[in-house]
């Protein structure tokens, strides 16, 4: 079938470019959402008009039996998926369905939370900016979210429609208003007990966004152990533990925080854990972004291109930590070579947010080829087997 119309801009990376420029042209900031955000749901919105067209051409998005990947029970289509934080309600699942290898929906939380306050219309303060220059994107949202009892009926909806080939890794944050230990754990319990008929992967759990301070509490090893027992009690042995790791502060990591990360990934790996995720995020100063006066936080998350460099270095060091422990990583994964250079320091899995936003889903395609024509005649878990000494 000919790829026609406005489908073709979300395949098309260059026309693509000029689709996501009339979008921001036509759409403004509101006092509840800045712009990027009303372009997102916008953008959201005629995704899922053209979930048909996505289904009809499946077949482009295929990424061929050379690059099926096993991880625990599951075999996975294709390497590539979509990262949490582009689906957070579980709005997009079908039309996401047919491109992807996995979906990471979420944050999923418990109950609906509106995020950090900003009035970007009347007052000009706002939680995310994009820098087009850098191919960036800084986000201070912080979790906003519209509840569990609607991301379960998402799901529910997606479970009994048409749908690709995609299996769902969940990701979840226990945070509510009530900022205690019990209470983030409580929740996570919750999260999965809804949502465990409509999984099919596994679920990632998440306390990493710099936009929640009561995170910086539990990114402890030992609330990582009281974490993966919730998990391991709550989570059916065939499915998927993942748990999502922030990357490094620096190119040239302390020791300090080298060690602490390590211990973190250690404390979940060695009580049952089976993957890790590494963020598409690291906290950075507002003062300085591009375009912006007034940001609703002082420090945020930066996400995109810049971020590449960060994530690789966690997936080289963890890998070599924990040689036979799933990495998906995550964070600034712009293209083909990019992906690859995560294969080679220790990937198992790739996701995708901020290139998606600048560029489609056609990047997807891009990345399927040039893994294939760097595999030559090999599968890629032959490439991983071999990489990690299984054969």
């Amino acid at each position: 079938m000919q790829l026609v119309d406005t489908f073709k801009a979300s395949l098309d990376p260059s026309v693509f470019k000029l689709y996501r420029r009339y979008l921001y042209s036509r759409y403004k900031a509101t006092d509840e959402l800045a712009q990027p955000e009303v372009v997102h749901e916008k953008a959201k919105e005629r995704l899922l008009k053209m979930a048909e067209k996505f289904r009809q051409n499946a077949h482009y998005f295929e990424p061929g039996e050379q690059l099926t990947v096993q991880i625990k029970a599951h075999e996975l289509s294709g390497p590539v998926g979509v990262a949490a934080g582009f689906d957070k309600n579980c709005d997009a699942l079908e039309p996401m369905s047919y491109v992807f290898g996995f979906l990471n929906p979420g944050s999923v939380l418990k109950d609906p939370r509106a995020g950090n306050p900003q009035r970007p219309k009347s007052q000009g303060t706002v939680r995310i900016a994009v820098d087009d220059e850098r191919e960036a994107i800084v986000n201070a949202q912080g979790y906003p979210h519209k509840g569990l009892d609607y991301a379960v009926r998402k799901l529910e909806k997606f479970r009994e429609g048409p749908k690709g080939n995609a299996k769902i890794l969940l990701n979840f944050s226990g945070i509510t208003e009530d900022y205690t230990e019990d209470a983030v754990l409580d929740s996570c319990s919750e999260i999965i007990r809804k949502t465990l008929p409509y999984v099919d992967f596994g679920f990632e759990e998440n306390r990493t966004s710099p936009n929640t301070d009561f995170n910086k509490v539990l990114e402890t090893p030992e609330f990582t152990k009281k974490m993966i027992d919730l998990m391991n009690s709550r989570v059916p042995s065939n499915m998927i533990k993942a748990s999502k790791i922030s990357p490094y502060n620096a190119l040239v990591p302390l020791d300090e925080e080298r060690r602490s990360k390590l211990e973190s990934i250690r404390a979940f790996y060695e009580n049952g854990g089976d993957a890790i995720v590494i963020g598409n995020t690291r906290p950075v100063g507002t003062s300085s972004v591009v375009g912006v006066k007034k940001f609703s936080r002082g420090i945020a998350g930066e996400s995109g291109r810049p971020l590449f460099p960060y994530m690789l270095k966690l997936v080289e060091d963890a890998h070599k930590a924990f040689p036979d422990l799933p990495i998906i990583a995550c964070g600034g994964i712009f293209s083909g070579e990019d992906a690859w250079k995560a294969y080679e320091k220790g990937a198992t899995l790739v996701s995708l947010y901020t290139a998606l936003t600048f560029y489609g889903f056609g990047v997807v395609r891009e990345i399927h080829q040039v893994l294939k024509k760097k595999l030559g005649d090999q599968t890629l878990q032959d490439f991983l087997d071999k990489r990690d000494g299984h054969h």
